[in-house]
């Protein structure tokens, strides 16, 4: 029995030969899986869903890549989009299910994303739905950033940090963002910095 890592908390999966999608049964949330064809590859692809999640995501790109040289597999394509676009998985504080955050703005639609379309022509008929929806809500997210982004004069730099944790306290995060913020502008650099609830 493989042992694969939830892609947005990190717990241990375990999934049967054959299943293509899955319950978390620590998160809750219902995720598409890779295929695997042996223990190095299971453990590669466990290293780079662990770089993803701690926003290295070219660091994790990078294996999803080498790893897409020898198979097409959906999921490998649907890592490498959530690589491109810097997505990371937080609690959302109100139904305390995960929600993708976007750390990288692109201003392609990740519905009309190269690697995005491959994983929907690789997936099946229930990944593709998981695909689907997820791709929608980060679809929204960037739309929303961008509609920020234009309503601000052009900038050299754009942070974005999350500013406060569950319990309203300020994030260590928020804290280096904003002396980052200041030192650019010293510098002479036109900086946006929205910071998020």
């Amino acid at each position: 029995m493989a042992i694969f890592k939830c892609k947005m908390c990190g717990g241990n999966l375990e999934v049967t030969e054959g299943m293509t999608i899955c319950e978390c049964e620590y998160c809750g949330t219902m995720q598409t899986l890779p295929i695997t064809e042996n223990e190095q590859t299971l453990n590669m692809l466990n290293r780079a869903n662990h770089f993803r999640q701690q926003c290295e995501f070219d660091k994790a790109m990078e294996i999803y890549e080498r790893l897409l040289g020898s198979k097409k597999d959906s999921e490998i394509y649907w890592q490498i989009v959530l690589c491109r676009y810097g997505i990371e998985y937080v609690d959302d504080p109100l139904t305390k299910k995960k929600i993708a955050t976007c750390h990288r703005t692109q201003f392609t639609s990740i519905l009309q994303d190269a690697d995005y379309l491959e994983a929907i022509a690789c997936a099946d008929a229930s990944q593709r739905e998981l695909y689907t929806q997820e791709a929608t809500y980060i679809d929204t997210v960037q739309k929303g950033i961008l509609e920020i982004s234009n309503k601000e004069e052009p900038f050299d730099v754009f942070i974005c940090c999350k500013e406060s944790d569950d319990s309203g306290a300020r994030t260590h995060d928020s804290v280096l963002t904003q002396k980052l913020y200041y030192q650019l502008v010293r510098e002479g650099f036109k900086v946006f910095f929205p910071a998020l609830p």
